[in-house]
């Protein structure tokens, strides 16, 4: 223990002479402190900071001048009367689900949007059946047929996936 605490305190006055070595290799400088001098150089870095700022400020007002706003077309190319028919079914379901089938959490609604379509129609038939229990779902679901499963799965389907 007793080398330890030796070869510790050797090393801390090789370390104090090095230092005491280069400080006295330093060079002394006798230039007297200027006010204005000082003050001449804040005052430049000042304006230069302001035209840097100036100029951000011009491309950020020029890049929000150009964007132009995007017309949302429709989430979903409805070019088969499946798709059509499972759209104009789907506008009760916006409600809880959302447009884009992202759901919502105040309506406690899970995302459903590109969710398999065999998976969309599983669920609802459990839901009809009973098998799975969702009072909330049961007046909107109901009536619908077969067909009228399978449409609203496929246009779900069709959805983009939600993103979280």
């Amino acid at each position: 223990m007793t080398r330890l605490v030796l070869f510790i305190s050797f090393l801390v006055a090789v370390v104090l002479v090095m230092s005491l070595g280069s400080f006295k290799n330093l060079t002394v400088d006798n230039k007297s402190f200027t006010y204005s001098e000082v003050k001449k150089n804040h005052d430049e870095k000042l304006e230069t900071i302001e035209k840097l700022e100036e100029a951000r400020l011009a491309a950020l007002k020029k890049a929000t001048e150009e964007e132009e706003p995007v017309e949302e077309g429709p989430l979903v190319v409805l070019d088969t009367p499946q798709l059509e028919s499972g759209h104009s079914l789907y506008g009760k379901c916006i409600v809880c689900h959302g447009k884009a089938g992202e759901g919502k959490k105040s309506q406690n609604a899970p995302a459903i949007g590109g969710q398999f379509d065999w998976y969309i129609e599983k669920q609802v038939v459990a839901m009809q059946t009973g098998e799975r229990v969702n009072q909330v779902m049961m007046p909107y679901i109901r009536a619908l047929s077969a067909q009228d499963i399978k449409d609203l799965a496929a246009y779900i389907s069709k959805l983009p996936w939600a993103k979280k």
